[in-house]
């Protein structure tokens, strides 16, 4: 029998006869054992007893070959999509599908763990996910996160308490899109996540999680936050990343006349990664003339080519003090003022004023 189920399987592995895997699934239990043992170390045969033969099983016997058939790491690698899968996960037993829940969940099985076990409450599905992220990789810790909490059509509609515990597991995860993920979750849905320890999150190694702090920030207190932010744009000691961040959320939640002059300051900074940070906010959102003229003397040329692109007499932004209809007839040219500012703060620039 195992010699013809081979042989159906070499013709063709999804139109194996249907009495095959009934036949296989009466046999005497020590004949079954033996031939499922042959068939084993074989990927498509694999595949068949997973699609085929798990469903004419007694429950039991069921049971102890999804177990068997998870010592086959490869055949639940994410990168390829099998749905015969999810047939091992519905027959594990619920002792066993917890402690195989840290590779299940980073394999293409993942989303048949969460709805199995959804299927029986929240309950299994916190400790199964809480195991998730004591042992799993970050593959599996990252896609967690992403299937129960941010799914659109999650497999689990988790409670708000359940719901939270997760994203506070996510949140004290080592890895940086798994924590950024988690920030940005807290700063919706529990933000004292967040701001109980701000002055880390603001400082923490992932821009997302960083970008979330600053959010739930300015949403909880923007009086506080911008002070908080300003201080943190100007400290030189503080990491570049973390000063960065506070930069773009100055310019994200204030409007120009609030930021503009923090700004026509931070083009100047010493560190060219702040400097930018700030010129990007002038192209982007900020174009005003007073930090365009500034940029216009910063000592990074990244910055003065944003400015110069800005204040071009005719190509430049109106906004940014470039080109604005009657500027020559009122004999007010910021171009002229840019080159010339240019000329003292550029040394290779040899060109002479007409």
């Amino acid at each position: 029998m195992v010699e013809a189920l081979y042989r159906a399987l070499e013709a063709d592995p999804d139109h194996v006869p249907d009495q095959l895997p009934r036949r296989l699934a009466e046999l005497d239990p020590t004949d079954r054992e033996a031939a499922i043992s042959r068939l084993l170390p074989d990927r498509v045969a694999r595949r068949w007893l997973r699609r085929a033969l798990l469903p004419y099983l007694p429950a039991a016997a069921a049971a102890a070959l999804a177990e068997r058939l998870l010592a086959f790491p490869d055949d639940y690698s994410a990168m390829h999509r099998d749905r015969t899968t999810a047939a091992v996960v519905a027959r594990l037993s619920r002792s066993v599908l917890l402690d195989a829940a840290p590779f299940l969940a980073g394999s293409n099985a993942a989303a048949a763990l969460w709805e199995h076990l959804a299927s029986r409450g929240p309950a299994p599905v916190v400790a199964a996910a809480t195991r998730v992220f004591a042992a799993g990789d970050a593959l599996a810790r990252e896609t967690t996160l992403y299937l129960l909490l941010v799914d659109r059509f999650p497999p689990a509609a988790l409670p708000a308490a359940e719901r939270r515990e997760l994203i506070a597991l996510g949140a004290a995860d080592p890895d940086d899109e798994t924590r950024g993920i988690a920030a940005d979750l807290a700063a919706e849905e529990a933000p004292d996540l967040l701001l109980d320890s701000l002055a880390r999150w603001v400082r923490d190694p992932a821009e997302r999680a960083r970008t979330a702090a600053w959010d739930a920030a300015f949403t909880d207190d923007a009086v506080t936050a911008t002070s908080d932010a300003t201080a943190l744009a100007h400290d030189e000691s503080a990491p570049l990343p973390a000063r960065e961040s506070a930069v773009l959320a100055l310019g994200e939640q204030l409007a120009m006349e609030q930021v503009e002059r923090l700004l026509a300051e931070l083009v100047l900074d010493p560190s060219e990664a702040v400097a930018t940070a700030a010129a990007a906010l002038l192209w982007s959102r900020h174009r005003s003339p007073l930090v365009a003229l500034a940029a216009a003397r910063s000592p990074h040329a990244p910055v003065r080519a944003i400015a110069e692109r800005l204040l071009h007499p005719t190509l430049g932004s109106p906004a940014a003090g470039g080109f604005r209809p009657g500027a020559a007839d009122q004999g007010f040219d910021l171009y002229d003022q840019f080159r010339r500012e240019m000329r003292v703060t550029d040394p290779d620039d040899r060109r002479q004023d007409p």
